[in-house]
């Protein structure tokens, strides 16, 4: 089912708006990086910086599962086409 999903959304944009949303805000810092900072200084997060940290994130990897099935999509297609199924009169 996930796999039909991913089917349908168009690689490049999604891929190209993924990698956009991790990064956003841009100046003065990312909030990916502004909280990985907060987390290896010790400091105790609140519940929005986890809402955060799972916002930002969830287009990077809604990129990266877009990113893996378009090449999975097409290594089955090159297999498909370098080995193609024999028809009927072939087996016989």
């Amino acid at each position: 089912m996930l796999n039909t999903i991913l089917d349908k959304l168009p690689p490049g944009p999604t891929m190209f708006f993924g990698a956009i949303y991790v990064v956003m805000p841009i100046l003065p810092e990312p909030h990916l990086v502004q909280k990985a900072v907060m987390l290896s200084q010790g400091l105790t997060l609140a519940p929005i910086d986890w809402l955060d940290i799972v916002m930002h994130s969830s287009g990077g990897l809604l990129a990266l599962a877009v990113y893996r099935r378009s090449r999975q999509r097409a290594a089955e297609a090159a297999s498909a086409s370098s080995n193609p199924m024999p028809s009927d009169d072939e087996q016989a």
